[in-house]
């Protein structure tokens, strides 16, 4: 039977209970809400201010018009200072000039009042509205009025602004008096309403003892019967009756198991000896099976020996890096199937003293079904460079497609296979300095002599497959060569690595971007480069295609 649980529950901090972290809420939500009002207030505040200082000081401008014009045409210096002094009534007040239409100072005064540091950093606020200029006229009844000067006022920025600035402390205090006052009137209420209640629910919840919660002593609620709190007092005792059935049902269970126990440890006995005759028929059929086993590995190691045969054959149908010769200074080639063959393929041929060939191919699939695709291209690549031996890059493109549809049978509606590929061709005349590309799903990445990348793509066109049109149009592009620059041929093995955080695909605009920051290096040590950037920016993604990476620089 459980043990008996002890009587005292534990106790909750006050500091992490209900009623602070709900005191502590509701003060940051009013303080909250308080400063956003604040704020608006303060803004508003700020506003009106600055249009009763531009009132005020236009007010004042034409209250004391009369007599500043009076000055000016009697040019009274006496009378000229006494309005200027008058002016200097108001604190706020910094200059007031006088000066006559000629540009001569009637009479000035000049005060730098007394401001707090924090004014002056702030004075601002209030420095556009500061200044005014009055211009003066002055005339006998019956006779036009003609100017007789003017009077410019300045007030002081600082002096407005700490005026401000007071106002918005006294603001700030009583708003924040109100605060406390609103949070601790809230925090109050929901204490009495919500949680003392559930306090005490939660009091007589954790002192039921699990072995008895039938002796369940509901709290008292006084003013909750009606509410929410009242039915979960009433459902809780309800819960806590059907706990303490339910553990006496177990009890009877617990006795009526052991008796069945008893009986199944009869028949467990007699299941033994049967599982042990059973055991020896298993002995012998695993010893069947092992010599399956030996046989299966015997036809797996015939099966891996044989693709492995077939490896070194696709190898041995790939041409020599050097088979172009002198007709370019440097050439590089990365060929790594998924599997140990792969569909990947790759032809360098001299197709006379002034023009050299450079294809690359994606066929469909990889492992051993994308292997004999590139079987049936490379033995139809002599007959298609004899045939168009001086054709440009797209007509051999087209040649591949009619090949390839004949050999596979494809050029039938009801043909059973659907296989084809995706290919590039560049052709490299020195005579001209000229390179002619044309590109069914596989792009040419250019490379100028000052490192800059540039992406010719290919066109939208597939070739050979039986469910998808032959390419009516493949454009060429003709490229004029600069002295220093490189070539990039590549299969999408290359730039559909998966990798990086978050993970997508490096893609070939990633791929042209670190060409460029890497053009420095040599092209061998380019292409060994982009292979540990595909490895490192992969991690622990397998690799998903077979890849394909050509670089070569025109001599």
């Amino acid at each position: 039977m459980p043990g008996q649980q002890d009587a005292t529950p534990p106790e909750v901090p006050f500091w992490r209970g209900l009623t602070f972290r709900q005191a502590a809420v509701t003060l940051a939500v009013v303080l909250l809400l308080g400063m956003l009002v604040g704020l608006l207030e303060l803004f508003l505040d700020w506003r009106g201010m600055r249009a009763d200082v531009e009132r005020d000081l236009r007010e004042t401008l034409t209250l004391v018009e009369g007599s500043a014009s009076e000055a000016l045409y009697q040019l009274h210096p006496e009378l000229g200072r006494q309005l200027v002094d008058g002016l200097f009534a108001s604190a706020s007040m910094r200059r007031a000039e006088l000066r006559d239409d000629f540009g001569r100072v009637l009479a000035e005064r000049v005060r730098e009042p007394a401001a707090t540091a924090l004014a002056e950093d702030w004075s601002w606020l209030f420095a556009d509205v500061t200044r005014m200029r009055l211009t003066l006229d002055y005339g006998f009844a019956g006779a036009d009025a003609e100017p007789v000067g003017a009077l410019e006022v300045e007030l002081s920025a600082a002096v407005l602004t700490q005026r401000f600035l007071a106002q918005a402390g006294r603001d700030a205090l009583l708003g924040l008096a109100r605060a406390l006052v609103i949070s601790v009137l809230v925090a109050l209420l929901f204490y009495l309403m919500i949680t003392r209640p559930l306090v005490r629910l939660v009091g007589a919840i954790a002192a039921v003892d699990p072995a008895r919660p039938g002796g369940w002593a509901p709290p008292r609620l006084p003013h909750h019967r009606g509410d929410e709190f009242g039915l979960l007092r009433a459902r809780l005792g309800e819960l806590f009756a059907a706990s303490q059935r339910g553990l006496d049902q177990r009890d009877r269970a617990q006795l009526e198991l052991t008796a069945l126990t008893q009986e199944l440890e009869a028949r467990v006995r007699r299941r033994t000896r049967e599982i042990e005759q059973q055991r020896d028929a298993l002995e012998r059929a695993f010893g069947e099976l092992d010599a399956a086993h030996q046989e299966l590995g015997k036809a797996n190691r015939m099966m891996v020996e044989s693709i492995q045969y077939a490896r070194r054959i696709q190898t041995a149908m790939l041409p020599d890096k050097g088979a172009l010769g002198d007709g370019v200074r440097e050439i590089q080639v990365c060929w790594e199937p998924l599997h140990l063959v792969g569909g990947d393929w790759f032809w360098l041929e001299r197709l006379d003293d002034a023009r050299y060939l450079i294809l690359i191919a994606d066929c469909t699939g990889h492992g051993v079904p994308g292997a004999f695709i590139t079987l049936v291209l490379a033995s139809a690549m002599t007959d298609i460079l004899r045939d168009h031996a001086s054709a440009d890059p797209a007509t051999i493109l087209r040649a591949i497609d009619a090949v390839v549809r004949t050999r596979l049978r494809q050029d039938h509606p009801e043909a059973e296979s659907d296989d084809g590929l995706e290919a590039a061709a560049v052709i490299w005349e020195p005579a001209r300095a000229e390179l002619s590309f044309a590109g069914a799903g596989i792009p040419l990445l250019c490379m100028d002599p000052a490192g800059r990348v540039e992406t010719i793509r290919g066109a939208r066109a597939h070739l050979g497959y039986r469910s998808l049109p032959a390419p009516e149009e493949i454009p060429v592009h003709r490229i004029a060569v600069a002295p220093g620059a490189r070539f990039y041929l590549l299969t999408d093995g290359i730039s559909d690595h998966m990798g990086g955080q978050p993970r997508r695909l490096l893609g070939r605009r990633r791929l042209a971007g670190w060409l460029e920051r890497h053009a420095g290096l040599g092209l061998a040590e380019q292409l060994a480069a982009v292979e540990r950037l595909l490895e490192d920016y992969r991690g622990d993604e397998p690799r998903r295609d077979d890849m394909t990476l050509i670089g070569f620089q025109p001599r």
